[in-house]
């Protein structure tokens, strides 16, 4: 059972100074009890804001920190992505100390929250982080706010919003992550440059569900080629594979990554190389590895784009396969988690500063307003968009920038096989191109799950220990 008391409060009581806790004299204090890796961990939360300037316009930016004390720790930041995603995500459904759990929870039914105990604070202190115009981040100028809105913006106030908090809770010793998801990866990599080039070193970054921000593809055609396996997978997974493909999913996924590698890579490089007799089989492979009719297939570029996947394999029964996890046709945002999480910060971490945008404010249009101005956007680039295929614009080369100019940075990177916009094959493949003392810093681990893999119950333990492990390697 979690323990939760105002520590603001009580030393107010009693005539104590604010600063003489574990948080910024400004955030709220609040200490908790429970059991992480086996063990359990007395820990801090602090819930602040730090003030970040772009220009001339200033923001602050609220953070959720969870902290142990006494020890030296790791220090790991994390966020979502978006472009205008709060952390809610990460923190409440995979990493975090407490977690949602489905059906009441009997660990405190009122709060419905329960202890996470694959929370990877086990080994590392966690800095969750609400980028401007999201959770209770904002501008200080709300009509300037959109200011904020673009990735290089974005990138340059999380990386000011890093250096403070370090200085401020007195932690430029501790070794330093950075843990972001789907477009926050962008994020992630271009905090991780930024920083190193201000000279403060970052020991590991986590890649998740946003696949690595290498800059204007290469090789694409080969990273297209592979995202069958997931195709095939998500086919396999709903019964709509031929039967002689239905027995073991592992072979059949081994039989398609070849293909896809050897066969279909090539042919999308130059399908116009192909004769009628050898493009007919290709099409034929193409619609039996996705459990599709032959006649869906464009039989002259040879693609079918994930929209055109998720719309056409269950089309018949009308539906479209989910965008994040393709075995499902549904999934809704749960109007009661973001009630859970409000009360959560109100009562259990003491937070009664500002309003929650989506939850008790009305959302900021913070993706539509979004400025992708880290690369040109072009005709190729916006048409990838368009397919569902990821931004419309390419990243920049971030992480391998970063990786060298700092020898020690690791990267660990988490895929999820049902995901639409991530294929773990591609990751793969990816990696092999870098050059060898790059390559061998990459960690790559793919999960039967969809976008937030560690939904999936059989993956939630696997997926926090082997985070916790990455993120521990500094300690």
């Amino acid at each position: 059972m979690i323990r939760s008391v105002v520590i603001g409060l009580m030393l107010a009581a009693i005539g104590a100074p604010a600063a003489a806790g574990v948080c910024a004299p400004d955030a709220t204090e609040t200490r908790h009890s429970a059991m992480f890796g086996g063990r359990r961990l007395d820990y801090v939360a602090c819930v602040g804001a730090l003030p970040v300037r772009v220009g001339e316009v200033t923001a602050r930016i609220v953070y959720t920190a969870y902290l142990v004390p006494g020890a030296r720790r790791p220090l790991s930041f994390v966020w979502n992505g978006g472009p205008g995603a709060d952390s809610r995500t990460l923190q409440f459904h995979a990493i975090g100390p407490r977690i949602f759990r489905d059906g009441g929870l009997a660990d405190n039914p009122a709060s419905g929250l329960a202890d996470n105990p694959a929370s990877p604070l086990a080994r590392t202190d966690l800095v969750f982080v609400d980028p401007v115009g999201t959770g209770f981040s904002r501008a200080d100028t709300p009509a300037k706010a959109s200011v904020f809105y673009g990735t290089l913006a974005d990138i340059a106030s999380t990386a000011s919003f890093i250096r403070d908090f370090r200085q401020r809770y007195r932690r430029t010793g501790s070794p330093l992550a950075l843990v972001g998801e789907s477009f926050g990866t962008w994020r992630a990599a271009g905090v991780a440059e930024a920083l190193i080039d201000a000279h403060i070193p970052v020991v590991g970054v986590a890649l998740i569900s946003g696949g690595i921000p290498l800059g204007e593809e290469r090789g694409g055609e080969r990273r297209r080629a592979l995202s069958l396996v997931n195709r095939a997978a998500t086919a396999f997974a709903l019964g709509k594979l031929a039967l002689d493909l239905q027995h073991d999913q592992g072979a059949t996924l081994a039989e398609v990554e070849r293909w896809a590698d050897t066969i279909y890579a090539p042919a999308l490089a130059d399908p116009a190389g192909l004769n009628a007799s050898a493009r007919a089989a290709l099409v034929n492979r193409l619609a039996r590895y996705q459990g599709l009719d032959p006649s869906t297939i464009n039989t002259k570029t040879l693609w079918v784009s994930p929209r055109d996947f998720r719309t056409r394999l269950l089309g018949p029964e009308g539906k479209t396969l989910g965008m994040f996890d393709m075995r499902q046709t549904t999934r809704t945002a749960s109007e009661e988690e973001g009630t859970l999480a409000l009360a959560y910060y109100r009562t259990d971490l003491g937070y009664r500063a500002g309003r929650y945008a989506g939850i008790d404010a009305p959302a900021a249009d913070v993706g539509i307003q979004w400025r992708y101005d880290q690369s040109p956007i072009t005709k190729e680039s916006l048409a990838r968009a368009m397919a569902g295929e990821g931004p419309p614009s390419a990243s920049q080369p971030w992480i391998q920038r970063a990786m060298a100019k700092n020898p020690a940075l690791r990267v660990w990177v988490a895929t999820g096989l049902y995901d639409s916009l991530n294929s773990c094959a591609g990751n793969a493949a990816t990696v092999a191109t870098l050059p060898p003392a790059i390559r061998a810093r990459f960690t790559l681990r793919c999960f039967a799950g969809g976008h937030m893999m560690y939904e999936d119950p059989r993956e939630t333990q696997r997926f926090g220990d082997e985070l916790a492990a990455f993120l521990g390697m500094g300690a």
